[in-house]
């Protein structure tokens, strides 16, 4: 009995113990649950901001992303505009001569490999385009070559190569050709330039001299067909401009020819192989000696004695003209020196013939007004001869050139009169106080007195406009009387004198008198 009476005082005392444990447990469970719970808000407040900061992230890497996709489109862009640039010309935007060149190279290197196709290269020059662009100036003459750019694309088809090397000139590469390809694109080229041009109110008229250039293996590189088409296009020009020349070899040789004979010229400046040989002007009336007309001869060291019409051409092409011309004043300045000692010539003047450049050229022209100043001699004595060309492209800036040398104090005279189509207009309107009638014109009157009216009428209208006529290429007693019974003044010709070589002869006397 007081066994179990102390078990049940136990469990009592223990019965407390386990309700607060489960209270305990309860406040655990409650704490861990609000932990729990606080713990899962915690987490999602960060998942959100970690969800935004991967969003804010992503977007910045998309910009980064679209900016560098950007940057490189237009890096492309500008690598596509300079390779652009590079290889097209800025004007008209057709291939330069780099591209040209480039495709051409790839031609020479396939037909190689292709031997049975074929291809050409047709070299186009425009006539009259540098009057267009002195006239009306650059801007014209630019879209006029963009006109012109248009009209050959029109002229060429899809697989050739137009492109423009500079200036005026342009090149076609014409691919894949068959019989008659480069013929009808040269003609139709031809036709399309012909046409007239209306740019800003101006109608304009040029030409095409095309030279043509066929492919064959012994070509090398561009720039030797490039040289050859180059070569038929001035052959071209020289047959009368608007129209094609195919390269022969011929033209090769004659243009290693022409470049020899640049070469020895340059040469025959430095080592002075130049003379003058002077031919005497007659008064026809009373056959006295009035003066000489200096004539340049070129004392080659192989070939000879040389005439102008044998190397004056290319010296005019080449401008090595002015320094020969320069080097021909000082010789006549010397003879003219020379004559004052001498009572024959003492009055006596020279003629020299001089180039057109000198009249359209400012700097030439000042420059050989300072010249003539420097030198000893009385301007009056020295005669200056142009030639119509002189005048036909720039007749005003011509007229005033002249107005310049007159008031100097020389005289100035129209050389070759009546050679082609001479112009009435500078027997009144320019100062020339001679008019030298041609030599080829003067031959006509050995069997023809038909043109005897025309020398006629030219004396008279010098009378009234105050000019004076020469004659040149008198050969016979019989062509220099006609001249004579029809009031021409003076002459020149074999049949009154040979031309001299006095200079050597002057040069020695003249170190005499200065001893």
């Amino acid at each position: 009995m007081e066994l179990k009476v102390k078990k049940q005082v136990c469990a009592s005392q223990e019965w407390p113990n386990i309700k607060s444990l489960v209270k305990e447990l309860q406040l655990v469970n409650t704490r861990l649950d609000h932990e729990k719970a606080q713990y899962e808000a915690l987490k999602q407040e960060h998942r959100v901001e970690l969800e935004a900061l991967v969003v804010e992230r992503t977007q910045e890497l998309q910009a980064e992303n679209l900016n560098l996709r950007m940057q490189m489109s237009e890096r492309r862009k500008a690598e596509q505009q300079l390779y652009f640039d590079a290889h097209h010309d800025a004007l008209t935007k057709l291939p330069n001569r780099a591209m040209f060149s480039d495709r051409l190279s790839y031609a020479i290197r396939h037909i190689k490999r292709h031997p049975n196709q074929q291809f050409s290269v047709l070299f186009i020059d425009l006539d009259r385009f540098k009057v267009i662009n002195d006239t009306l100036g650059h801007h014209v003459g630019d879209l006029f070559l963009v006109e012109i750019a248009k009209r050959l694309r029109a002229c060429v088809r899809d697989n050739d190569v137009l492109a423009r090397l500079g200036g005026d000139e342009f090149v076609v590469l014409l691919d894949t050709l068959k019989s008659d390809d480069t013929e009808e694109v040269a003609i139709r080229i031809i036709s399309a330039i012909e046409q007239p041009f209306v740019i800003e109110s101006n109608t304009l008229y040029s030409n095409a001299s095309i030279g043509i250039a066929l492919c064959s293996s012994h070509y090398k590189n561009a720039d030797e067909i490039l040289r050859d088409a180059d070569a038929a296009m001035y052959q071209a020009k020289s047959l009368g401009r608007g129209r094609y020349v195919f390269f022969d070899e011929s033209m090769r040789e004659k243009l290693i020819a022409t470049m020899t004979l640049e070469q020895e010229l340059r040469i025959a400046i430095e080592q002075q192989q130049f003379s003058l040989y002077y031919q005497k002007i007659s008064d026809l009336h009373s056959s006295k000696t009035i003066g000489f007309e200096a004539l340049l001869r070129w004392e080659h060291p192989t070939r000879g004695l040389l005439t102008p019409s044998e190397f004056l051409y290319l010296a005019e092409e080449t401008g090595i003209i002015l320094a020969i011309e320069d080097w021909v004043i000082d010789e006549v300045s010397r003879q003219l020196l020379l004559w004052n000692n001498d009572a024959d010539y003492q009055h006596a003047f020279i003629a020299i013939n001089l180039s057109g450049r000198h009249l359209t050229q400012v700097s030439q022209l000042n420059k050989l007004i300072t010249l003539i100043k420097k030198q000893s001699f009385e301007p009056r004595r020295l005669i200056l001869e142009f030639n119509e060309l002189a005048f036909c492209r720039h007749a005003e800036i011509a007229l005033k050139s002249l107005r310049k040398l007159k008031q100097l104090g020389v005289k100035l005279a129209l050389d070759d009169y009546a050679s082609g189509v001479s112009s009435f207009n500078f027997l009144h309107s320019y100062p020339f106080e001679f008019i030298k009638l041609d030599r080829a014109f003067i031959s006509t009157l050995k069997h023809n007195d038909k043109n005897l009216s025309l020398v006629k009428a030219l004396h008279d209208l010098g009378e009234q406009f105050g000019y004076r006529l020469v004659a040149e290429g008198i050969e016979s007693e019989d062509v220099m009387q006609k001249l004579h019974s029809v009031g021409c003044d003076f002459g020149q010709g074999y049949h009154i004198s040979r031309p001299e070589k006095l200079v050597e002869n002057s040069s020695e006397q003249q170190g005499e008198n200065c001893a």
